[in-house]
């Protein structure tokens, strides 16, 4: 009897250690796995509410969410070190802020200014970094060669974009571009450019100005039916002096050989520049 009520008793107690552990967070996402869960079962595309690290943090799609939370906090793609406890960051392709809250958890004093054309996105941006207000700058633009007005292809979630509509949707809008190479006088100790496409055009624009840029992290995409540019863009780099290291941001093509077609990019890469030592 005695043996019985001790194997009662481990096994209530394993089952309390892992209904307790669903709702401990996670060291490095903030979320538990319970809220995980849900998140995972939440509607596509749907605006909702969820609490990163304790704090509230709202999002316009829950599956976008998930996989930036995890590629941005998990696999850490923006880790950089600085000298500097105030870092001067640049952030282009926003969204929601996800990276803003990364950024100012690396460097709390840190100064950042984001853009984010999108405005359904931008007014949900705004509310997730309004603690951070007076350090955090956001823009409710696109980057761009030049000022003027853009045609913006709204997605939704992570893929609204000013070159094509990715979604199929044609949901579409005008939207206020800049000429980026103002924001580029002044010394940048870090620059992420993820603008879905159009650095196909930006990068070239900024040939040259990217003198005052410490570290640069650009998402390439391939844009289906036009000719592939990576080449160029990487001899680009290495003449503005940066060395990079290649990974791939999204598997958008498994079997190159067999004719397959894309459904969005014919290329997806993450493309981290550093300055030779």
């Amino acid at each position: 009897m005695k043996n019985l009520l001790k194997k009662v008793y481990r096994l209530n107690k394993r089952a309390y250690e892992e209904f307790r552990s669903k709702d401990l967070l996670h060291p490095k996402t903030g979320i538990s796995q319970r809220e995980r869960k849900r998140l995972q079962s939440y509607p596509a595309f749907t605006e909702g509410i969820t609490n990163i690290f304790g704090k509230p943090f709202y999002f316009t799609d829950a599956v976008g969410f998930l996989h930036s939370l995890d590629e941005i906090f998990e696999d850490e793609i923006y880790k950089f070190t600085s000298d500097k406890e105030n870092p001067y960051i640049i952030d282009c392709g926003a969204n929601i802020g996800l990276s803003i809250l990364y950024f100012k958890k690396l460097y709390p004093k840190s100064k950042i200014i984001c853009f984010e054309p999108d405005e359904n996105t931008f007014n949900i941006l705004k509310k997730n970094t309004l603690e951070y207000r007076d350090t955090v700058v956001v823009h409710k633009e696109a980057v761009w060669i030049e000022n003027t007005d853009l045609t913006f292809y709204s997605e939704g979630s992570l893929a609204g974009s000013t070159v094509v509509d990715f979604s199929n949707k044609n949901n579409k809008t005008t939207v206020k571009a800049i000429d980026f190479k103002k924001y580029l006088d002044k010394e940048i100790d870090f620059l992420k450019i993820d603008i879905e496409g159009a650095e196909n055009q930006l990068i070239f624009e900024i040939d040259g100005h990217l003198d005052n840029v410490n570290k640069l992290f650009l998402e390439y995409h391939g844009i289906i039916g036009e000719t592939q540019n990576l080449g160029k863009i990487l001899n680009l780099l290495t003449d503005n002096g940066f060395e990079y290291y290649i990974r791939l941001a999204g598997e958008t093509i498994r079997y190159p050989f067999c004719d397959e077609k894309p459904l969005s990019f014919n290329q997806q890469l993450n493309i981290l520049c550093y300055r030779k030592k």
